[in-house]
């Protein structure tokens, strides 16, 4: 797999990274969209939803409560999600799609060659159950408190992922508009024009306004299903942990 093109810093991203930066004293190691831009649905008014993988000095590894496992942070017109080099080296394992998606996002800023070393394989090796129930939770979470259009379209957008994940073992293109391109025509077609106009609307900017009703069974997912054909493979821990050695190794290099 060919590694992706780094992205033009729009001004307010490259403000946020340098403030999260200076507030917790971390070092970037890969930074993406992981948001609607990166996702195929942002509105002229969107914000930017960035994903770091960040490293720390290395005496925060040594002591108690040196190890910071994630910041949240929102500084103007970015919300910013990181993560600690360990906490996504743990996520990765998990095959959490959260991870799994800032390995795929469409929208890359910074590079890690490490990170990019490992890519194809956790794009490929995730394990199926595990991608699957993360997303099934999203759904089930969607279900119960999705009354706004950008709430349903996220319960939507992980419902069709979750059956995709269970029928093919394939990681779904993150691009929510995209995937229903290519992949449409595994659905209903009811379901497809919900998804579709879903995204039509949140890109005019009504996110917060009430979403319509979805067609019946679209967010109900199955609770059960067979380990013995859907737990069939894993992300390797020593891979990642490579990773993890030589990204923390890049990111202190001159200190």
């Amino acid at each position: 797999m060919t590694p992706p093109a780094t992205d033009p810093v729009p001004e307010p991203v490259a403000d946020a990274l340098r403030a999260l930066c200076a507030e917790h004293d971390v070092a970037p190691c890969a930074v993406v969209e992981v948001g609607s831009r990166a996702w195929g649905y942002a509105g002229p008014a969107s914000d930017h939803d960035v994903g770091v993988v960040y490293a720390q000095p290395p005496a925060t590894y040594v002591v108690l409560d040196g190890y910071v496992p994630a910041i949240h942070d929102a500084f103007d017109g970015v919300d910013v999600r990181a993560w600690n080099l360990t906490r996504f080296a743990e996520l990765l394992v998990a095959s959490n799609p959260t991870a799994l998606e800032f390995l795929a996002s469409p929208v890359v800023y910074r590079v890690c060659p490490s990170l990019d070393a490992l890519r194809e394989h956790a794009l490929s090796s995730f394990s199926p159950i595990d991608a699957y129930h993360h997303y099934r939770s999203l759904a089930e979470s969607g279900r119960e408190d999705a009354a706004s259009v950008a709430a349903r379209l996220h319960a939507v957008r992980a419902a069709l992922y979750a059956r995709y994940v269970l029928a093919t073992h394939a990681f779904p293109d993150p691009d929510f508009p995209g995937f229903l391109d290519a992949e449409g025509a595994r659905f209903p077609d009811a379901w497809v024009e919900a998804a579709r106009a879903l995204v039509e609307r949140k890109r005019a900017g009504e996110g917060d306004a009430t979403a319509d009703a979805l067609p019946d069974g679209l967010l109900d997912l199955p609770r059960d299903v067979d380990p013995d054909a859907h737990a069939v493979r894993d992300i390797e821990r020593e891979r990642v942990n490579e990773f993890v050695r030589a990204a923390f190794a890049d990111a202190y290099a001159t200190v």
